[in-house]
Protein backbone atom coordinates (compact mmCIF):
# COMPACT_ATOMS: atom_id res chain seq x y z
CA UNK A 1 0.00 0.00 0.00
CA UNK A 2 2.84 2.42 0.74
CA UNK A 3 4.03 2.04 -2.74
CA UNK A 4 0.67 3.39 -3.94
CA UNK A 5 1.25 6.78 -2.06
CA UNK A 6 4.37 8.32 -3.60
CA UNK A 7 3.45 11.92 -2.70
CA UNK A 8 3.21 11.24 0.99
CA UNK A 9 6.51 9.31 0.95
CA UNK A 10 8.23 12.27 -0.81
CA UNK A 11 7.04 14.76 1.83
CA UNK A 12 8.32 12.55 4.60
CA UNK A 13 11.73 12.27 2.82
CA UNK A 14 12.07 16.05 2.38
CA UNK A 15 11.10 16.71 5.96
CA UNK A 16 13.70 14.26 7.21
CA UNK A 17 16.40 15.84 5.02
CA UNK A 18 15.62 19.39 6.21
CA UNK A 19 15.87 18.35 9.84
CA UNK A 20 19.17 16.64 9.17
CA UNK A 21 20.67 19.76 7.51
CA UNK A 22 19.44 22.02 10.30
CA UNK A 23 21.01 19.75 12.87
CA UNK A 24 24.35 19.86 11.06
CA UNK A 25 24.24 23.67 10.90
CA UNK A 26 23.51 23.92 14.64
CA UNK A 27 26.44 21.63 15.43
CA UNK A 28 28.79 23.65 13.21
CA UNK A 29 27.72 26.97 14.77
CA UNK A 30 28.13 25.62 18.30
CA UNK A 31 31.62 24.33 17.41
CA UNK A 32 32.59 27.66 15.88
CA UNK A 33 31.41 29.61 18.92
CA UNK A 34 33.33 27.26 21.18
CA UNK A 35 36.43 27.73 19.09
CA UNK A 36 36.09 31.52 19.26
CA UNK A 37 35.71 31.41 23.02
CA UNK A 38 38.77 29.19 23.30
CA UNK A 39 40.94 31.24 20.90
CA UNK A 40 39.86 34.77 19.92
CA UNK A 41 40.20 35.67 16.26
CA UNK A 42 43.12 38.04 15.58
CA UNK A 43 42.36 41.20 13.64
CA UNK A 44 43.53 41.18 10.02
CA UNK A 45 47.15 42.25 9.66
CA UNK A 46 48.09 44.81 7.03
CA UNK A 47 50.05 43.43 4.10
CA UNK A 48 53.78 43.85 4.49
CA UNK A 49 55.73 45.60 1.73
CA UNK A 50 58.49 42.99 1.78
CA UNK A 51 59.53 39.93 3.69
CA UNK A 52 62.30 40.67 6.16
CA UNK A 53 65.58 38.98 5.29
CA UNK A 54 66.34 35.68 6.93
CA UNK A 55 69.16 35.62 9.49
CA UNK A 56 71.46 33.95 6.96
CA UNK A 57 71.24 37.10 4.81
CA UNK A 58 72.21 39.51 7.55
CA UNK A 59 75.91 39.20 6.75
CA UNK A 60 75.41 40.06 3.06
CA UNK A 61 74.68 43.45 1.52
CA UNK A 62 73.08 43.53 -1.92
CA UNK A 63 73.22 46.74 -3.96
CA UNK A 64 71.44 47.47 -7.24
CA UNK A 65 73.25 50.02 -9.39
CA UNK A 66 74.49 50.72 -12.88
CA UNK A 67 78.08 49.42 -13.04
CA UNK A 68 78.45 49.80 -16.79
CA UNK A 69 81.02 52.61 -16.50
CA UNK A 70 83.54 50.37 -14.69
CA UNK A 71 86.65 49.76 -16.81
CA UNK A 72 89.23 48.48 -14.33
CA UNK A 73 89.47 47.90 -10.59
CA UNK A 74 93.21 48.58 -10.62
CA UNK A 75 93.50 51.72 -8.44
CA UNK A 76 96.15 53.12 -10.79
CA UNK A 77 93.54 53.03 -13.59
CA UNK A 78 90.15 53.36 -11.85
CA UNK A 79 88.57 56.69 -12.70
CA UNK A 80 84.88 55.89 -13.12
CA UNK A 81 82.10 55.99 -10.52
CA UNK A 82 81.66 52.24 -10.04
CA UNK A 83 85.40 51.50 -10.32
CA UNK A 84 86.36 54.01 -7.63
CA UNK A 85 83.53 52.95 -5.33
CA UNK A 86 84.68 49.33 -5.40
CA UNK A 87 88.40 50.12 -5.21
CA UNK A 88 87.84 52.13 -2.05
CA UNK A 89 86.59 48.96 -0.33
CA UNK A 90 89.68 46.97 -1.38
CA UNK A 91 92.54 49.33 -0.56
CA UNK A 92 93.86 51.67 2.11
CA UNK A 93 95.59 55.01 1.50
CA UNK A 94 98.10 57.08 3.41
CA UNK A 95 95.35 59.44 4.51
CA UNK A 96 91.60 59.56 3.96
CA UNK A 97 88.43 61.49 4.67
CA UNK A 98 85.86 60.16 7.10
CA UNK A 99 82.32 61.01 6.03
CA UNK A 100 80.62 63.38 6.39
CA UNK A 101 83.72 65.56 6.95
CA UNK A 102 85.35 66.44 3.61
CA UNK A 103 87.54 69.23 4.97
CA UNK A 104 89.93 67.56 7.41
CA UNK A 105 91.99 64.55 6.28
CA UNK A 106 92.46 61.73 8.77
CA UNK A 107 95.41 59.34 9.26
CA UNK A 108 95.03 55.89 7.73
CA UNK A 109 98.12 53.91 6.64
CA UNK A 110 100.19 56.93 7.72
CA UNK A 111 99.70 57.42 11.44
CA UNK A 112 101.41 60.84 11.28
CA UNK A 113 103.31 63.13 8.92
CA UNK A 114 105.39 66.30 8.78
CA UNK A 115 105.57 69.02 6.14
CA UNK A 116 108.70 71.06 5.46
CA UNK A 117 108.53 74.84 6.05
CA UNK A 118 108.43 75.47 2.29
CA UNK A 119 105.47 73.03 1.89
CA UNK A 120 107.34 70.87 -0.60
CA UNK A 121 108.57 67.84 1.37
CA UNK A 122 106.14 65.48 3.11
CA UNK A 123 107.41 62.79 5.48
CA UNK A 124 104.90 60.05 6.27
CA UNK A 125 105.28 57.59 9.17
CA UNK A 126 103.69 54.25 8.30
CA UNK A 127 101.55 52.47 10.86
CA UNK A 128 103.11 49.16 11.99
CA UNK A 129 101.19 45.91 12.01
CA UNK A 130 99.09 46.37 8.87
CA UNK A 131 98.90 43.30 6.65
CA UNK A 132 97.61 42.89 3.13
CA UNK A 133 94.89 40.32 2.49
CA UNK A 134 97.70 37.99 1.38
CA UNK A 135 99.30 38.20 4.81
CA UNK A 136 102.24 40.24 3.50
CA UNK A 137 103.25 43.29 5.53
CA UNK A 138 102.32 46.80 4.41
CA UNK A 139 105.44 48.91 4.86
CA UNK A 140 107.36 51.76 3.24
CA UNK A 141 108.35 49.56 0.28
CA UNK A 142 104.68 48.98 -0.52
CA UNK A 143 103.84 52.68 -0.32
CA UNK A 144 106.74 53.70 -2.55
CA UNK A 145 105.97 50.94 -5.06
CA UNK A 146 102.27 51.86 -5.22
CA UNK A 147 102.69 55.60 -5.76
CA UNK A 148 105.59 55.19 -8.19
CA UNK A 149 103.48 52.64 -10.08
CA UNK A 150 100.78 55.28 -10.68
CA UNK A 151 103.35 57.64 -12.22
CA UNK A 152 104.99 54.91 -14.32
CA UNK A 153 101.73 53.49 -15.71
CA UNK A 154 100.51 56.95 -16.80
CA UNK A 155 96.84 56.00 -16.82
CA UNK A 156 94.01 58.56 -17.05
CA UNK A 157 93.70 59.16 -13.32
CA UNK A 158 97.45 59.57 -12.81
CA UNK A 159 97.18 63.35 -13.19
CA UNK A 160 95.71 63.59 -9.67
CA UNK A 161 99.18 62.66 -8.35
CA UNK A 162 101.45 63.85 -11.18
CA UNK A 163 100.17 67.42 -10.95
CA UNK A 164 102.45 67.56 -7.89
CA UNK A 165 104.94 64.71 -8.35
CA UNK A 166 106.17 64.30 -11.91
CA UNK A 167 108.98 61.75 -11.37
CA UNK A 168 108.88 58.37 -9.57
CA UNK A 169 112.14 59.06 -7.75
CA UNK A 170 110.48 61.93 -5.88
CA UNK A 171 108.79 59.23 -3.79
CA UNK A 172 111.47 57.69 -1.54
CA UNK A 173 111.85 55.15 1.22
CA UNK A 174 113.59 56.61 4.28
CA UNK A 175 113.36 53.42 6.38
CA UNK A 176 110.98 50.48 6.66
CA UNK A 177 108.19 52.65 8.02
CA UNK A 178 108.97 56.12 6.67
CA UNK A 179 108.29 57.58 3.22
CA UNK A 180 109.34 60.97 1.84
CA UNK A 181 107.52 62.69 -1.03
CA UNK A 182 109.00 65.78 -2.65
CA UNK A 183 106.61 67.94 -4.68
CA UNK A 184 107.49 69.81 -7.87
CA UNK A 185 106.16 73.00 -6.33
CA UNK A 186 104.86 74.03 -2.92
CA UNK A 187 101.12 73.84 -2.37
CA UNK A 188 98.78 74.11 0.59
CA UNK A 189 99.13 70.91 2.67
CA UNK A 190 95.36 70.52 2.81
CA UNK A 191 95.35 70.53 -1.01
CA UNK A 192 98.00 67.84 -1.54
CA UNK A 193 96.72 65.62 1.26
CA UNK A 194 93.19 65.76 -0.16
CA UNK A 195 94.42 64.42 -3.50
CA UNK A 196 96.09 61.47 -1.74
CA UNK A 197 92.62 60.34 -0.64
CA UNK A 198 91.65 59.69 -4.27
CA UNK A 199 91.83 56.15 -5.64
CA UNK A 200 95.29 56.74 -7.12
CA UNK A 201 96.59 57.00 -3.55
CA UNK A 202 95.71 53.35 -2.82
CA UNK A 203 98.46 51.08 -1.49
CA UNK A 204 98.83 47.75 -3.32
CA UNK A 205 100.71 44.58 -2.34
CA UNK A 206 103.94 44.65 -4.44
CA UNK A 207 104.62 40.92 -4.11
CA UNK A 208 101.18 39.87 -5.32
CA UNK A 209 101.06 42.46 -8.10
CA UNK A 210 104.52 41.66 -9.46
CA UNK A 211 103.75 37.93 -9.35
CA UNK A 212 101.10 38.59 -12.00
CA UNK A 213 103.00 41.15 -14.07
CA UNK A 214 103.54 40.54 -17.76
CA UNK A 215 105.07 42.57 -20.54
CA UNK A 216 106.07 45.38 -18.23
CA UNK A 217 102.47 46.15 -17.23
CA UNK A 218 103.23 46.01 -13.48
CA UNK A 219 100.35 43.59 -13.06
CA UNK A 220 97.78 46.01 -14.47
CA UNK A 221 96.02 43.48 -16.69
CA UNK A 222 95.59 41.04 -13.79
CA UNK A 223 94.59 43.86 -11.43
CA UNK A 224 91.67 44.77 -13.69
CA UNK A 225 89.51 42.13 -12.03
CA UNK A 226 91.58 41.02 -9.04
CA UNK A 227 92.61 42.81 -5.86
CA UNK A 228 95.82 43.06 -3.85
CA UNK A 229 94.99 45.41 -1.02
CA UNK A 230 94.75 45.75 2.73
CA UNK A 231 91.22 47.16 2.81
CA UNK A 232 88.20 45.61 4.52
CA UNK A 233 87.20 43.58 1.45
CA UNK A 234 88.71 41.35 -1.22
CA UNK A 235 87.44 41.12 -4.78
CA UNK A 236 85.98 37.64 -5.17
CA UNK A 237 84.63 38.02 -8.70
CA UNK A 238 83.56 40.48 -11.35
CA UNK A 239 81.14 39.22 -13.97
CA UNK A 240 80.76 42.01 -16.52
CA UNK A 241 77.20 43.27 -16.94
CA UNK A 242 76.13 41.01 -14.07
CA UNK A 243 77.66 41.59 -10.64
CA UNK A 244 80.72 42.41 -8.55
CA UNK A 245 81.21 40.32 -5.42
CA UNK A 246 83.40 41.31 -2.48
CA UNK A 247 84.21 39.17 0.56
CA UNK A 248 85.52 40.26 3.94
CA UNK A 249 89.30 40.47 4.41
CA UNK A 250 90.21 38.18 7.34
CA UNK A 251 93.45 40.15 7.89
CA UNK A 252 91.82 43.60 8.00
CA UNK A 253 93.81 45.62 10.50
CA UNK A 254 90.79 47.51 11.88
CA UNK A 255 88.94 44.28 12.66
CA UNK A 256 86.61 42.06 10.67
CA UNK A 257 83.78 44.04 9.03
CA UNK A 258 80.21 43.11 10.07
CA UNK A 259 79.23 42.25 6.50
CA UNK A 260 80.95 39.15 5.16
CA UNK A 261 79.88 39.68 1.56
CA UNK A 262 78.95 42.61 -0.69
CA UNK A 263 77.09 41.88 -3.91
CA UNK A 264 76.83 44.79 -6.35
CA UNK A 265 74.31 43.79 -8.98
CA UNK A 266 74.44 45.45 -12.37
CA UNK A 267 70.92 46.85 -12.73
CA UNK A 268 71.14 49.69 -15.27
CA UNK A 269 67.43 50.56 -15.36
CA UNK A 270 66.10 52.63 -12.44
CA UNK A 271 62.67 51.03 -12.94
CA UNK A 272 64.17 47.60 -12.24
CA UNK A 273 65.99 48.97 -9.21
CA UNK A 274 62.70 50.33 -7.93
CA UNK A 275 60.99 46.93 -8.18
CA UNK A 276 63.89 45.17 -6.46
CA UNK A 277 64.03 47.57 -3.52
CA UNK A 278 60.25 47.41 -3.08
CA UNK A 279 60.32 43.62 -2.92
CA UNK A 280 63.29 43.59 -0.56
CA UNK A 281 65.42 41.64 -3.01
CA UNK A 282 68.16 44.25 -2.66
CA UNK A 283 69.24 46.34 0.31
CA UNK A 284 70.21 49.54 -1.49
CA UNK A 285 69.08 51.09 -4.77
CA UNK A 286 71.59 53.55 -6.18
CA UNK A 287 70.15 55.30 -9.22
CA UNK A 288 66.46 56.06 -8.69
CA UNK A 289 64.97 59.12 -10.35
CA UNK A 290 63.08 61.99 -8.70
CA UNK A 291 59.63 60.63 -9.58
CA UNK A 292 60.55 57.21 -8.18
CA UNK A 293 61.86 58.76 -4.97
CA UNK A 294 58.59 60.65 -4.57
CA UNK A 295 56.68 57.40 -5.12
CA UNK A 296 58.61 55.70 -2.30
CA UNK A 297 58.31 58.53 0.22
CA UNK A 298 56.53 57.30 3.35
CA UNK A 299 56.66 53.64 2.33
CA UNK A 300 57.00 51.30 5.29
CA UNK A 301 60.40 49.62 5.43
CA UNK A 302 62.06 52.15 3.10
CA UNK A 303 64.62 54.77 4.14
CA UNK A 304 65.61 57.55 1.75
CA UNK A 305 69.01 59.12 2.41
CA UNK A 306 69.77 62.31 0.51
CA UNK A 307 73.09 64.11 0.30
CA UNK A 308 74.28 67.14 -1.62
CA UNK A 309 76.65 65.80 -4.24
CA UNK A 310 79.66 67.74 -5.48
CA UNK A 311 78.31 68.32 -8.99
CA UNK A 312 77.23 71.78 -10.09
CA UNK A 313 75.00 72.51 -13.08
CA UNK A 314 75.59 75.88 -14.71
CA UNK A 315 75.17 78.02 -17.80
CA UNK A 316 78.44 79.09 -19.39
CA UNK A 317 78.39 82.47 -21.13
CA UNK A 318 81.10 82.93 -23.77
CA UNK A 319 82.27 86.52 -23.31
CA UNK A 320 83.84 86.50 -26.79
CA UNK A 321 80.26 86.58 -28.11
CA UNK A 322 78.54 89.97 -27.92
CA UNK A 323 76.71 91.09 -25.87
CA UNK A 324 77.91 88.48 -23.33
CA UNK A 325 81.11 90.49 -22.95
CA UNK A 326 79.09 93.07 -20.99
CA UNK A 327 78.95 92.25 -17.27
CA UNK A 328 75.52 93.89 -16.94
CA UNK A 329 74.14 91.60 -19.64
CA UNK A 330 75.46 88.59 -17.74
CA UNK A 331 73.84 89.89 -14.55
CA UNK A 332 70.58 90.46 -16.43
CA UNK A 333 70.60 86.79 -17.47
CA UNK A 334 71.12 85.77 -13.85
CA UNK A 335 68.15 87.91 -12.76
CA UNK A 336 65.91 86.42 -15.47
CA UNK A 337 65.97 82.81 -14.27
CA UNK A 338 63.50 81.18 -11.90
CA UNK A 339 65.94 79.00 -9.95
CA UNK A 340 63.35 77.82 -7.42
CA UNK A 341 61.04 76.54 -10.14
CA UNK A 342 63.87 74.53 -11.73
CA UNK A 343 64.72 72.91 -8.40
CA UNK A 344 61.14 72.27 -7.29
CA UNK A 345 59.18 71.60 -10.47
CA UNK A 346 61.72 70.05 -12.84
CA UNK A 347 64.14 68.37 -10.45
CA UNK A 348 61.49 67.72 -7.79
CA UNK A 349 63.82 68.46 -4.91
CA UNK A 350 66.76 66.40 -6.18
CA UNK A 351 68.89 69.57 -6.10
CA UNK A 352 69.50 72.65 -3.97
CA UNK A 353 69.72 76.19 -5.24
CA UNK A 354 73.40 77.06 -5.28
CA UNK A 355 75.03 79.99 -7.06
CA UNK A 356 78.72 79.89 -6.21
CA UNK A 357 81.54 77.84 -7.73
CA UNK A 358 82.53 75.66 -4.76
CA UNK A 359 79.85 73.14 -3.75
CA UNK A 360 78.36 72.88 -0.31
CA UNK A 361 80.39 70.58 1.90
CA UNK A 362 83.87 71.71 0.83
CA UNK A 363 86.32 74.19 2.26
CA UNK A 364 85.51 77.66 0.91
CA UNK A 365 81.87 76.91 0.08
CA UNK A 366 79.86 80.14 -0.02
CA UNK A 367 76.08 79.74 0.48
CA UNK A 368 75.26 83.21 -0.85
CA UNK A 369 72.37 83.10 -3.38
CA UNK A 370 71.64 86.74 -4.30
CA UNK A 371 70.05 86.09 -7.70
CA UNK A 372 66.37 85.34 -8.16
CA UNK A 373 63.83 85.91 -10.92
CA UNK A 374 63.43 89.69 -11.14
CA UNK A 375 62.43 90.67 -14.67
CA UNK A 376 62.24 94.36 -13.75
CA UNK A 377 65.88 94.27 -12.63
CA UNK A 378 66.89 92.24 -15.69
CA UNK A 379 65.31 94.75 -18.08
CA UNK A 380 66.91 97.65 -16.22
CA UNK A 381 70.36 96.06 -16.52
CA UNK A 382 69.82 95.31 -20.22
CA UNK A 383 68.83 98.93 -20.85
CA UNK A 384 71.91 100.19 -18.99
CA UNK A 385 74.04 97.84 -21.12
CA UNK A 386 72.55 99.30 -24.30
CA UNK A 387 70.11 96.47 -25.10
CA UNK A 388 66.67 97.79 -24.07
CA UNK A 389 64.99 95.50 -26.60
CA UNK A 390 67.03 92.46 -25.67
CA UNK A 391 69.00 90.34 -28.13
CA UNK A 392 69.18 86.89 -29.71
CA UNK A 393 71.47 84.11 -28.47
CA UNK A 394 71.97 80.33 -28.78
CA UNK A 395 71.81 77.94 -25.83
CA UNK A 396 73.37 74.51 -26.42
CA UNK A 397 72.19 71.54 -24.38
CA UNK A 398 72.23 67.73 -24.53
CA UNK A 399 68.86 66.36 -25.72
CA UNK A 400 68.26 64.42 -22.50
CA UNK A 401 66.31 64.77 -19.25
CA UNK A 402 66.51 66.99 -17.28
CA UNK A 403 68.73 69.19 -19.46
CA UNK A 404 66.24 69.79 -22.24
CA UNK A 405 63.49 70.65 -19.73
CA UNK A 406 65.80 73.10 -17.96
CA UNK A 407 66.87 74.66 -21.24
CA UNK A 408 63.24 75.13 -22.26
CA UNK A 409 62.47 76.76 -18.90
CA UNK A 410 65.44 79.11 -19.27
CA UNK A 411 64.32 79.97 -22.80
CA UNK A 412 60.91 80.93 -21.43
CA UNK A 413 62.34 82.92 -18.51
CA UNK A 414 64.78 84.91 -20.64
CA UNK A 415 62.03 85.68 -23.15
CA UNK A 416 60.24 87.68 -20.44
CA UNK A 417 63.27 89.96 -20.27
CA UNK A 418 63.38 90.31 -24.06
CA UNK A 419 66.21 87.83 -24.65
CA UNK A 420 65.34 85.45 -27.49
CA UNK A 421 67.01 82.08 -26.95
CA UNK A 422 67.42 79.50 -29.68
CA UNK A 423 67.94 76.05 -28.19
CA UNK A 424 70.55 73.95 -29.99
CA UNK A 425 70.56 70.25 -29.08
CA UNK A 426 73.79 68.22 -29.31
CA UNK A 427 74.99 64.92 -27.95
CA UNK A 428 77.21 65.41 -24.91
CA UNK A 429 80.33 64.24 -26.74
CA UNK A 430 79.74 66.67 -29.60
CA UNK A 431 78.79 69.52 -27.27
CA UNK A 432 81.83 69.19 -25.03
CA UNK A 433 84.18 68.86 -27.99
CA UNK A 434 82.91 72.17 -29.35
CA UNK A 435 82.82 73.73 -25.88
CA UNK A 436 86.48 72.88 -25.28
CA UNK A 437 87.31 74.89 -28.42
CA UNK A 438 85.42 77.98 -27.19
CA UNK A 439 82.83 77.30 -29.89
CA UNK A 440 79.53 77.84 -28.02
CA UNK A 441 77.53 80.90 -27.00
CA UNK A 442 75.45 79.83 -24.01
CA UNK A 443 75.88 76.24 -22.84
CA UNK A 444 74.05 74.18 -20.22
CA UNK A 445 76.75 72.00 -18.66
CA UNK A 446 77.93 70.42 -15.42
CA UNK A 447 81.13 70.17 -13.42
CA UNK A 448 81.86 67.37 -10.97
CA UNK A 449 84.62 67.63 -8.38
CA UNK A 450 87.35 65.00 -8.84
CA UNK A 451 88.54 65.21 -5.24
CA UNK A 452 87.19 67.21 -2.29
CA UNK A 453 89.48 70.21 -2.37
CA UNK A 454 88.25 73.65 -3.49
CA UNK A 455 91.17 74.04 -5.89
CA UNK A 456 89.54 71.55 -8.27
CA UNK A 457 86.61 73.93 -8.79
CA UNK A 458 88.52 77.18 -8.37
CA UNK A 459 91.00 76.33 -11.11
CA UNK A 460 88.22 75.31 -13.49
CA UNK A 461 85.93 78.30 -12.94
CA UNK A 462 88.50 80.96 -12.04
CA UNK A 463 91.84 80.34 -13.74
CA UNK A 464 91.81 80.70 -17.53
CA UNK A 465 95.48 79.65 -17.62
CA UNK A 466 94.60 76.00 -17.04
CA UNK A 467 92.25 76.09 -20.07
CA UNK A 468 89.20 74.68 -18.39
CA UNK A 469 85.83 76.39 -17.87
CA UNK A 470 86.94 80.04 -17.59
CA UNK A 471 89.01 79.61 -20.76
CA UNK A 472 86.21 77.82 -22.62
CA UNK A 473 84.06 80.89 -21.99
CA UNK A 474 86.89 83.27 -23.05
CA UNK A 475 87.03 84.88 -19.60
CA UNK A 476 90.63 86.01 -19.14
CA UNK A 477 90.47 87.62 -15.73
CA UNK A 478 93.84 87.97 -14.03
CA UNK A 479 92.42 88.88 -10.63
CA UNK A 480 90.50 85.60 -10.48
CA UNK A 481 93.40 83.59 -11.91
CA UNK A 482 95.95 85.08 -9.49
CA UNK A 483 93.67 84.59 -6.47
CA UNK A 484 93.08 80.97 -7.49
CA UNK A 485 96.80 80.29 -7.69
CA UNK A 486 97.50 82.08 -4.43
CA UNK A 487 94.79 80.15 -2.55
CA UNK A 488 96.34 76.87 -3.67
CA UNK A 489 99.52 77.81 -1.82
CA UNK A 490 98.04 79.08 1.45
CA UNK A 491 98.98 76.71 4.31
CA UNK A 492 96.60 78.23 6.87
CA UNK A 493 93.23 76.48 6.54
CA UNK A 494 91.18 79.46 7.78
CA UNK A 495 92.92 81.93 5.51
CA UNK A 496 92.54 79.56 2.59
CA UNK A 497 88.83 79.23 3.32
CA UNK A 498 88.45 83.04 3.28
CA UNK A 499 90.35 83.32 0.00
CA UNK A 500 88.02 80.89 -1.76
CA UNK A 501 84.96 82.73 -0.44
CA UNK A 502 86.44 85.95 -1.83
CA UNK A 503 87.02 84.27 -5.19
CA UNK A 504 83.50 82.85 -5.22
CA UNK A 505 81.93 86.25 -4.58
CA UNK A 506 84.02 87.84 -7.32
CA UNK A 507 83.05 85.22 -9.90
CA UNK A 508 79.42 85.35 -8.75
CA UNK A 509 79.27 89.02 -9.76
CA UNK A 510 81.75 89.24 -12.62
CA UNK A 511 82.26 85.77 -14.04
CA UNK A 512 80.82 84.11 -17.14
CA UNK A 513 78.66 81.60 -15.27
CA UNK A 514 75.15 81.21 -14.01
CA UNK A 515 75.38 78.49 -11.36
CA UNK A 516 71.89 76.99 -11.33
CA UNK A 517 72.00 74.29 -8.67
CA UNK A 518 73.95 71.62 -6.84
CA UNK A 519 72.74 68.09 -7.43
CA UNK A 520 71.30 66.01 -4.60
CA UNK A 521 71.95 62.28 -4.71
CA UNK A 522 69.37 59.96 -3.16
CA UNK A 523 70.20 56.53 -1.77
CA UNK A 524 67.22 54.24 -1.12
CA UNK A 525 67.72 51.65 1.62
CA UNK A 526 65.71 48.95 3.29
CA UNK A 527 65.34 49.88 6.96
CA UNK A 528 67.42 46.91 8.08
CA UNK A 529 70.55 48.58 6.67
CA UNK A 530 72.36 50.33 9.52
CA UNK A 531 75.50 52.47 9.75
CA UNK A 532 75.12 53.90 6.25
CA UNK A 533 76.59 57.41 5.86
CA UNK A 534 75.64 58.96 2.48
CA UNK A 535 78.53 59.97 0.27
CA UNK A 536 78.53 63.29 -1.66
CA UNK A 537 81.40 62.04 -3.84
CA UNK A 538 81.49 58.73 -5.61
CA UNK A 539 84.23 56.86 -3.79
CA UNK A 540 84.39 57.61 -0.03
CA UNK A 541 81.55 55.31 1.03
CA UNK A 542 82.89 52.81 3.57
CA UNK A 543 81.10 49.46 3.48
CA UNK A 544 83.04 48.25 6.51
CA UNK A 545 80.88 50.42 8.77
CA UNK A 546 77.57 49.10 7.44
CA UNK A 547 75.66 46.26 9.08
CA UNK A 548 72.18 44.77 8.83
CA UNK A 549 69.69 44.33 11.65
CA UNK A 550 66.02 43.46 11.49
CA UNK A 551 63.95 45.64 13.79
CA UNK A 552 64.98 48.66 15.80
Amino acid sequence: MLANRPGENMKKGVSKTVWTIALIIVVVVIAAVALMIQKPVKPAQPAQNVTAPSPTALDTLIIAMDTSDAVSLDPARAYEFASCLVANQLYDKLVDFELPDLVHVKPEVAESWEVSPDNRIYTFHIRKGIKFASGNELNADAVVYSLQRVIKLKQTAAWVLTQFVSKPEQIEKVDNYTVRITLDRPVAPSFFLATLTFTTGAIVDPKVVEAHAKGGDMGSDWMTDHSAGSGPYILESWERESQIVLVANPNYWKGAPPLKKIIIKHVPEPTDQLLLIKKGDVDIAWDLQADQIAQLAGTSGIVIEKVEGLRLIYIGMNVAVKPLDNVKVRQAIRYSIDYDSIVSNILKGMAIKWQTIIPKGLLGADPNTPYYKNITMAKKLLAEAGYPNGFEIELTTPPTYPQIDIATKIQSDLAEAGIKVKIVQMTQSEMYEKYRKQGLQLVLAGWGTDYPDPDDNAEAFGNYRVKQLAWRNSWYDDYAANLTEKAALEPDLNKRDAMYKNLSEYILENGPFVILYQQVHPYVLRDWVKGFVPDPTFFYLDFSKIYKKVGS
